[in-house]
């Protein structure tokens, strides 16, 4: 009696659909078959693509891993999105997907991701018409180690942002390349996401958002493009051990930015260093600003930021400020590192004696005739500086009145040395 149980049971099982039976099975596809195993495979199931080209568009409305062997390649019809994922838990990786539509105004993307949560998108190379991965609403999604490459044959303004998340949080967006799109990781009412050890040149801006919150920025390298990261009309972010390095315009931007964090981050080499306009009540600790042509700058009422243990080093001008209200460069006894403070240290603290004033006649000419600076170190900006210095001061001087000295490294006076190259103060 119990075999003949036994035997029914093995029956029955039999008999299950072909779809059920396959469940959480793993499928090696060739080029042509992927539409047809996507027909029949469940939830849970592994798809591996085989090297070659697999043809679009792709839509992916239940769970499930789609790997790429070395070679494999996903390519839509070059209109449209080529892979839309809208299941909770997918998971894409090593795979080279291509050939959407270049329309901004429809969205197109790469690969589009739609009120879905946990989704991942890892080490796959991204070929950019319009956006390249786009997060729209859900969140919870991971997306790392991927490289995402624009289209230069677009303009700049007409090529999409590399990685774009609009309406989505808590997503962790980590160790990407960006090459030549128009912003390299744009957030739009995007809040409590990470965005942590990525890098790009040849972008608008490497790290752009708006009306976003609660995010945090870390350790995340651009070098060459117009603008490094600029910040707009968000609150309470943190912006930590970043690299912006020889950009054209700036290196960070806020634009109406407040209650955030800005610690331990180097810019190198931009137009201005850190922009601020219309933005308050922000900390700059322990940053690095070298060889900028302004290396603060504060504009538009920008008021009660800190500024306090950061290293200002061979910046053309060190800080400038145009309409701006009162700001402290100083935080509990702790002031900055100037590296053309010419004041002592007598009793040893590492605090100079003498306060730092940071606006003079000539760093204004400079920062706002940026030709001046080929007359720097010259006679005549030497004798407005020493004119300059023995009329009244101002009400509206600024001071750092704790001015940090100490021995400069050898990278700083190098970079000291060479503040002068036209190359260096682009």
């Amino acid at each position: 009696m119990v075999r003949l149980i036994r035997l029914l049971a093995c029956l029955a099982a039999l008999a299950l659909p072909t779809r059920a039976a396959e469940s959480s099975s793993r499928h090696f596809v060739e080029p042509g078959e992927l539409e047809t195993v996507l027909s029949r495979v469940v939830a849970g199931d592994s798809l591996k693509l085989a090297p070659g080209i697999h043809r679009g568009p792709v839509t992916i409305d239940f769970p499930l891993r789609l790997e790429g062997s070395p070679g494999a390649i996903l390519e839509g019809p070059g209109e449209g999105t080529v892979l839309t994922l809208t299941a909770d838990g997918t998971t894409i990786s090593g795979l080279t997907v291509r050939g959407s539509g270049a329309d901004l105004a429809r969205d197109e993307a790469v690969i589009l991701i739609v009120e879905a949560e946990g989704v991942t998108v890892e080490n796959c190379r991204v070929e950019a018409r319009a956006f390249g991965i786009y997060l729209q609403a859900g969140g919870g999604h991971h997306i790392s180690g991927n490289e995402v490459v624009g289209d230069t044959s677009l303009e700049v303004a007409r090529r999409g942002n590399g990685i774009h998340l609009w309406k989505t949080e808590h997503n962790e967006v980590r160790d990407n390349r960006l090459v030549d799109v128009r912003d390299g990781v744009y957030l739009s009412f995007a809040h409590d996401n990470v965005i942590h050890q990525n890098r790009g040149t040849g972008l608008r801006y490497g790290i752009h958002y708006m009306f976003s919150e609660r995010n945090t920025l870390t350790e995340n390298r651009f070098a060459g493009c117009t603008g490094g990261i600029a910040l707009m009309f968000s609150m309470r972010n943190r912006i930590e051990n970043n690299e912006t390095l020889d950009n054209r315009d700036f290196g960070i931007l806020c634009q109406q930015i407040e209650h955030s964090f800005l610690e331990g981050n180097r810019v190198v080499g931009n137009g201005r260093g850190f922009y601020l306009e219309n933005s308050a009540t922000n900390r700059f600790l322990d940053n690095r600003l070298e060889a900028n042509g302004v290396g603060v700058y504060l504009t538009a009422g920008s008021e009660q930021n800190v500024f306090a243990g950061n290293r200002f080093t061979g910046n053309l001008v060190h800080v400038f400020e145009d309409r701006a209200g009162a700001n402290a460069f100083f935080n509990e006894g702790r002031g900055n590192f100037w590296s053309d403070y010419a004041g002592f240290d007598w009793n040893g603290d590492g605090v100079g004696e003498t306060p730092y004033r940071l606006n003079t006649a000539a760093s204004a000419l400079m920062a706002q005739r940026p030709v001046a600076r080929w007359f720097w170190m010259s006679p005549a900006l030497a004798l407005l500086d020493w004119w300059d210095a023995r009329l009244p001061s101002q009400e509206t001087d600024s001071f750092d009145p704790f001015p940090l000295v100490g021995r400069a490294t050898p990278a700083e006076r190098a970079v000291v040395e060479s503040a002068v190259d036209e190359e260096a103060l682009r």
